[in-house]
């Protein structure tokens, strides 16, 4: 007799499940984006996904979830809560209208009966999370790539790059019938056209060839794609020329490009992406940098009081309105409370717990973050900003090559433009600044 279809894990037609915009495949335990991509999730995570799965329209308890994830050992119940945060930020679901909350009986997965999505052409998946903040920077972004086909997105690390890249190409699907595809660069050298051509020819499919370059080039001449080049610090001249030559010859191409580094021969197309603005004072009640703070910790399930604005106020400032800070704050919020997590604040390298999220190891706490960035200065470089990160507060260009010279750096004007085009400094009209992050991550000894 055919099994109902109401029964956990029984029915071959509900294999596959509909998670929000992904796929939860039951057999493998697999979470796909619609065009096959895997989504990385720890091993909890990932139990707790098919428990809710196999219970998929139905209430599942903690006590349950608990029992089935960690049996036979005492844990504290708020991991569950822990986990269903992750679970939310990995397939976006920041109004928690996926996974459901009933209060006082458990959670529950509300999609298993919608109808999966078809793929289209690509490989691009869904952005993560909702863009939050970023509106006129999504706006700006879709309008200059529609207009110059090649734009480079720059900011320090974890500012939402790629987060607002991802959103600009989910956003125009319709601009490019012949797919959307996302290049994931990692920030290793492409020391020439042969091996970046390479890379991204083994991303679309292609065939390589004996001239890698010109077998690209051919592929996309009469082709309307978009490529996303995400985290392409690497992209070294002769790599760079291939990307003008792309825009140039390949007429219905768009290539969009993230990167810490703003790259020379690139930089006419490279735009700067801020941090998200925060409160002005502790007494402030609305920011784009709070804002994202609560729909973080609404999704891991934090409560927040009317009287906690101030502490939120804090903890954006002292973050710099970096949203990777910001997001791992309220996490942390929700373990932590908000007042210790204030005060964690005070001390962001070393302080905020790891979290486990989706993407690059660099993006699961503020200091690996940080130290990433900094990173991928020279030994000059990194001496530079020890010396800047003495001036308080916002100053001038002249006073900031007045300070380098006075401290023996030779050719001051050249290392201040060398530390800017590194997402070191922040612009404020003619007014020059240290990110809060920059500044604790000199003061942590992050530089080597």
């Amino acid at each position: 007799m055919r099994p109902d279809p109401g029964q956990f894990g029984q029915d071959r037609l509900t294999a596959e499940l509909a998670v929000g915009a992904y796929r939860f495949h039951r057999e493998t335990r697999r979470l796909t984006s619609r065009g096959g991509t895997l989504v990385p999730l720890g091993r909890r995570a990932t139990a707790l996904l098919s428990i809710l799965a196999d219970h998929a329209g139905q209430d599942v308890s903690a006590a349950q979830l608990l029992d089935r994830v960690w049996p036979g050992q005492i844990v504290d119940p708020a991991n569950v809560a822990v986990q269903i945060s992750g679970l939310r930020a990995a397939i976006g679901d920041s109004d928690g209208s996926v996974i459901l909350t009933v209060h006082g009986r458990g959670y529950r997965l509300a999609t298993a009966n919608l109808p999966i999505r078809g793929a289209t052409a690509g490989n691009m998946p869904l952005p993560l999370a909702p863009l939050s903040g970023r509106e006129v920077e999504l706006a700006n972004t879709m309008r200059r790539l529609r207009r110059d086909r090649l734009l480079v997105i720059t900011g320090l690390s974890g500012i939402g790059k790629t987060r607002l890249a991802m959103a600009a190409a989910h956003s125009m699907t319709d601009d490019f019938p012949d797919g959307r595809w996302l290049i994931s660069m990692n920030g290793h050298p492409f020391p020439d056209a042969t091996t970046l051509a390479t890379h991204i020819l083994n991303t679309l499919g292609g065939a390589v060839g004996g001239d890698p370059a010109a077998a690209l080039l051919t592929q996309l001449r009469d082709s309307q794609s978009l490529l996303l080049l995400d985290s392409a610090e690497g992209l070294e001249d002769c790599a760079q020329t291939l990307v003008q030559r792309l825009v140039d010859e390949c007429p219905g191409l768009c290539l969009l490009i993230t990167s810490h580094i703003a790259h020379s021969r690139l930089r006419s197309a490279c735009v700067r992406l801020s941090p998200l603005a925060v409160p002005v004072d502790s007494g402030a009640t609305a920011a784009p940098a709070m804002e994202l703070f609560l729909t973080a910790a609404n999704a891991a399930g934090l409560h927040i009081d009317a009287d906690a604005q101030p502490s939120i106020a804090r903890i954006c400032c002292r973050l710099g309105g970096v949203p990777l800070g910001v997001e791992i704050a309220a996490r942390a919020a929700s373990l932590l409370g908000l007042s210790a997590t204030a005060d964690a604040s005070r001390d962001p390298m070393r302080a905020f717990p790891v979290v486990r999220r989706p993407g690059p190891a660099r993006h699961r706490s503020v200091g690996a973050s940080i130290a990433w960035a900094m990173g991928m200065l020279t030994e000059t470089e990194q001496m530079a900003l020890r010396v800047l990160s003495t001036l308080p507060g916002e100053f001038t260009r002249a006073e900031a090559e007045n300070v380098l010279s006075r401290a023996g750096t030779d050719q001051p004007r050249r290392w201040l433009a060398r530390l800017d085009s590194k997402s070191m400094l922040e612009h404020s009209g003619d007014g020059l600044s240290l990110n809060p992050l920059v500044r604790a991550g000199t003061a942590a000894s992050v530089l080597g």
